[in-house]
């Protein structure tokens, strides 16, 4: 019997004529059986990274990562899957080159790309070139190329984090297939949501791009809303950006709240969403926000505003992101998904949204978010952390440019000299 490696050989050369690859693939590495993380008396498997290794890892050793594999090495018939990009993460990457040569899968892949044909994370177009099957989400068309380099922006994202297995389980949330995201560096979560109806849902989604080509704007609606899974779980999902997601379901959830919003946002920037907040702080609702180093420099106004307010909003200083999108109410429903919570996001890209009402669910992401909290100094209740610097620990020995600015770690000056010298 051939071996996977050995496939996995035959594939880099079969591509080069198929593809034209002009990639290599990483040898993979034997992958112990995570079936001991799903719990098949749940709906939803929940999976929450914490911020806590020093360093990125090319390893996919936090939860969701080892449960996605796990699916992707179980899989015998389909896989479907919507993925921003993919970087050093060798494991997965793998599987799927595999899955999308092995005989009698049927396989189809999307991911991001950029007006000029191009996606933030290497190793993408590594991925595609190894497999026919995965397509791009083409806001490259004329068109809309024309617009943004009016604009100087590289248009819309296809930003969803999304497997459907045969089996109808689906992957999604937050997290990224990249070294800081499913290797452990960020805060994240993800779900393995075991329902048909919601995979059927998904496979829509993935129908109406990757057979039919319609992308962002160019959508039909699909939503549903209130399915009830097998453990009495009530799930909504949304696609945007032709949902009212805003409207639908967040400004709601936050008017009828009554004892407590708590949020860990990686980027939000809706001013709906801030006033929304301090209306409910104002008739006695507690608002806790943790928010993402990186966001809370570059949009200072909206931290401000809420903190003037009364409301508590603590920026991490981990080094590794905020990039979780989610939100707990009341001990019974989670807001959350792939969408941050920005204008483009809502209304231009491609994402999914989940409303779910459970008290379980409310009640571990609830524990997941408190925790996070405590482990940000309340210091950073008052003051704002460089993403890169001497106050984000780790930032400056993790190997990755936080702040963006093309200074990575003793390059960039905020390593060296105290966030106050900076601040002044």
């Amino acid at each position: 019997m051939i071996s996977k490696k050995t496939l996995l050989l035959s594939i880099i050369l079969l591509s080069s004529l198929t593809c034209s690859a002009q990639a290599t693939v990483i040898n993979s590495k034997k992958y112990t059986s995570a079936n001991f993380l799903q719990n098949k008396d749940y709906s939803i498997d929940l999976m929450f990274n914490y911020p806590y290794y020093k360093t990125p890892s090319t390893k996919a050793r936090t939860k969701s990562a080892k449960v996605l594999l796990y699916e992707l090495k179980n899989e015998t018939k389909s896989l479907d899957f919507m993925m921003y990009g993919i970087y050093d993460q060798p494991d997965i990457f793998n599987e799927i080159v595999y899955l999308c040569h092995k005989p009698n899968i049927k396989l189809r892949g999307i991911v991001d790309v950029n007006t000029k044909g191009q996606n933030d994370y290497a190793d993408t177009h590594k991925l595609k070139s190894l497999c026919c099957k995965i397509k791009t989400d083409f806001s490259q068309k004329d068109e809309m190329k024309n617009y943004y380099d009016k604009q100087k922006k590289l248009g819309y994202l296809m930003h969803n984090k999304v497997f459907v297995f045969s089996n109808n389980h689906v992957w999604t949330g937050s997290t990224n297939i990249s070294s800081t995201c499913s290797g452990g560096y960020n805060a994240n979560v993800a779900y393995l949501i075991k329902d048909r109806q919601v995979a059927d849902l998904y496979r829509q989604e993935i129908e109406q791009m990757y057979e039919r080509e319609k992308f962002h704007t160019d959508k039909e609606k699909i939503a549903k809303r209130n399915i009830s899974l097998s453990d009495g779980t009530l799930l909504s999902v949304y696609f945007s950006p032709n949902e009212k997601i805003m409207n639908e379901s967040i400004l709601p959830s936050f008017r009828n709240a009554k004892k407590y919003i708590y949020i860990g946002m990686f980027y939000f920037t809706n001013q709906k969403l801030v006033k929304e907040l301090i209306s409910a702080h104002k008739r006695g609702v507690d608002v806790k926000v943790i928010v993402d180093a990186s966001f809370a420099n570059n949009y200072r106004y909206n931290i401000d505003i809420m903190r003037q307010e009364g409301i508590k909003v603590k920026v991490e200083n981990w080094g590794g992101k905020m990039h979780c999108k989610i939100a707990v109410i009341d001990d019974e429903k989670v807001l959350t998904g792939s969408l941050n919570w920005t204008k483009s996001a809502v209304n231009f890209n491609d994402e999914n949204f989940l409303e779910i009402k459970s008290k379980r669910i409310a009640n571990e992401s609830k524990n997941y978010l408190e925790n996070l909290w405590m482990s940000i100094p309340d210091k950073w209740l008052k003051e704002i952390p460089y993403a890169e610097g001497l106050d984000s620990k780790n930032s400056c020995n993790d190997g990755i440019d936080n702040d963006h600015n093309n200074l990575t770690d003793k390059e960039d000056p905020k390593c060296i000299k105290s966030s106050k010298i900076f601040n002044k």
